[in-house]
């Protein structure tokens, strides 16, 4: 569906491709591609005069006109060579990147992309394989990428797990720190003090003291 937030030439090129399929009549391709607008685009075809379109081809073409704003523009093959690999991007996302910048130029040239493409490249495995053997369009430089880019994959799960590996508490760890002991006092207890017990000879004195008393 088409709600005029993209280009419309690019929606055009995709409905005349399904078209194809079943061949239809002049009007039923007007009536078709009506059919496949929505929001902005649906409410501008609404509000066009009775008549005024001509031709399926005159519809398509008022579609492009109006919505001109948001086509998607071409740019200089010298823009791929901005396109540089982030340090932590990876073969994989990067190639998707570079090849829908590509996308984007006027006029293609598979030797300016790939003369592109190795340049901006950040040194690696990849890298020096190009130097050893170049290649003559992106198609080529993908298909040489496969092994590069499944080895990446396979090195980043390990890490992610090995990772995740070392997180866990080892066996016979709690994790917990244990509460810290008391301390025991150790310094030697001391006994209770005793009274000193009487001699039994004082004792025998006073006795006899008390008996020349009484």
């Amino acid at each position: 569906m088409y709600d005029g937030k993209s280009d419309p030439q690019e929606h055009v090129i995709a409905i005349n491709n399904q078209m194809e399929v079943i061949a239809p009549t002049e009007s039923l391709k007007c009536n078709l591609m009506a059919g496949t607008w929505k929001d902005v685009a649906l409410r501008w075809y609404m509000i066009l005069p009775q008549q005024s379109i001509s031709s399926y081809q005159d519809l398509t073409k008022k579609l492009v006109q109006h919505f001109s704003a948001v086509r998607r523009r071409k740019v200089s093959t010298t823009i791929l060579f901005t396109v540089r690999q982030g340090p932590s991007e990876s073969l994989r996302e990067y190639l998707a990147r570079f090849n829908e910048e590509t996308t984007k130029v006027s006029h293609p040239n598979q030797e300016l992309f790939v003369g592109a493409f190795q340049h901006i490249l950040i040194a690696g495995h990849f890298n020096e394989s190009l130097v050893q053997k170049p290649e003559s369009n992106m198609d080529e430089i993908i298909t040489q990428s496969e092994c590069y880019i499944k080895r990446e994959d396979d090195n980043r799960e390990k890490r992610i797990r090995d990772s995740a590996i070392n997180l866990r508490p080892r066996e016979g760890e709690s994790g917990k720190r244990e509460a810290p002991r008391e301390r025991r006092d150790e310094r030697p207890s001391q006994k209770p003090l005793q009274r000193p017990q009487p001699r039994e000879e004082t004792h025998n004195a006073l006795s006899s003291i008390v008996g020349d008393i009484f």
